[in-house]
């Protein structure tokens, strides 16, 4: 059920973010969300309900961004949860300092991955240089904006975990 949650959220955060800054043209700053909620996830989720969760989410999002193939949102969230399950024992995520390093590290990660992909699979895009160039803003907002995300979901798991009498991600 805290699945369904953190996909209602990371819907929700999409749904706010996407028209609200499409209009005032401030949507390339916009957090990456669901590369965040796939972090989270990867961290506190077992294996299957997780990816299914993540899967999910980078399908949300690849319904937000138009532009990109479909699938490609989906792939850098399934890696992100995949980076966060490797880190979840080696960095604690907890910690606003190492998750903001963490959240702008992956977020970089992100757009370098986004941009390879777009150059072999859409023959049609011809604006590496611009994406690259905003690829630091977007590391530091999404990095910002990690805490505030990481604290939801968090907040989220605990309610989940209060009313199955203590049991964590089964």
């Amino acid at each position: 059920m805290v699945h369904l949650a953190w996909l209602l959220t990371t819907f929700a955060l999409l749904g706010v973010a996407s028209p609200l800054l499409g209009r005032s043209e401030l949507v390339f700053f916009a957090p990456d969300v669901a590369l965040l909620a796939a972090l989270y996830i990867g961290t506190a989720s077992a294996l299957v309900p997780g990816l299914l969760t993540v899967f999910a989410i980078g399908l949300l999002k690849d319904g937000f961004a138009l532009a990109a193939p479909v699938g490609l949102y989906t792939e850098i969230c399934v890696l992100a949860f995949l980076l966060g399950r490797s880190l979840a024992g080696r960095v604690d995520l907890r910690s606003t300092v190492p998750l903001m390093a963490t959240a702008a590290a992956a977020s970089l990660g992100a757009t370098a991955l986004f941009i390879a992909l777009e150059m072999v699979f859409d023959r049609a895009f011809e604006t590496p240089g611009e994406a690259a160039r905003m690829a630091l803003p977007l590391a530091m907002v999404t990095m910002l904006a990690a805490p505030v995300v990481f604290g939801a979901f968090d907040r989220l798991a605990m309610i989940f975990d209060r009313r199955r009498g203590g049991m964590r991600f089964g």
